[in-house]
């Protein structure tokens, strides 16, 4: 279920700040490093010659390393827009968490049949059949994908920060700034972001396992992982 978006226009205190910034720093250690186990995992992947495993493994890494550059990018935009005292610093980090999540969605799920057949979850459903144990999590991720694609996730914002429309710039840039919805709009997208790569990750888990049960069952000996 996609996180309702609600917010109380409350401004956080020095103490909370502090408490966001390091939890921030946490998730961002945590996502980095996993970007580079996958990466090392690509590596040592490459060579397999099992055609159907490697279709869903490349599937997988390619989703795991989006979803998690995408989602350090947004926390590391979040931190530096939580801690901007600068009204022009704090202005110019909300457009640009605009542009990530913009930019995220749009390879994510996109926000047109076309943009969709380019997704990620588009690649995701071509190895759903070998995983028809997954298919009602990914039925309802998708459901919640399709709503929340009916937004335009600020294109207007991401249009005039990437092309430095200087006029519309100029009126976004002086729009008042609300950090309760900034931070709730982001974390609606973050979750998704979250659910896609947790569905991604225990895909990969059962495939793992079915694999180490397929192996023992034909050598009567378990792997040396």
């Amino acid at each position: 279920m996609i996180r309702k978006l609600t917010y109380n226009n409350r401004i956080l205190s020095e103490q909370e700040r502090a408490e966001f910034c390091r939890v921030s720093d946490e998730y961002i250690k945590m996502f980095s490093e996993s970007i580079d186990g996958i990466y090392r995992l690509a590596k040592e992947d490459s060579s397999s010659n099992n055609s159907d495993y490697k279709k869903i493994t490349d599937t997988v890494i390619n989703i795991s390393i989006f979803t998690g550059y995408s989602f350090c990018d947004c926390i590391v935009l979040m931190k530096l827009f939580v801690r901007a005292t600068n009204p022009y610093e704090k202005s110019m980090l909300r457009g640009k968490l605009k542009v990530q999540l913009n930019e995220g969605f749009k390879k994510l799920y996109g926000f047109t049949q076309k943009g969709y057949k380019d997704s990620y979850c588009a690649q995701l459903e071509n190895i759903m059949p070998m995983f028809p144990g997954f298919r009602n999590k990914f039925n309802e991720l998708s459901s919640d994908l399709a709503l929340i694609s009916k937004d335009s996730w600020w294109k207007d914002e991401r249009n005039a920060e990437v092309h430095i429309n200087a006029g519309r710039l100029y009126e976004l840039r002086h729009e008042e700034i609300n950090e309760s919805k900034v931070a709730m709009e982001t974390m609606q997208l973050i979750d998704l972001f979250n659910r896609f790569n947790h569905l991604v990750n225990n895909m990969h888990r059962a495939l793992l396992n079915h694999m180490i049960a397929r192996y023992v069952k034909e050598n009567g000996i378990y792997p040396i992982l």
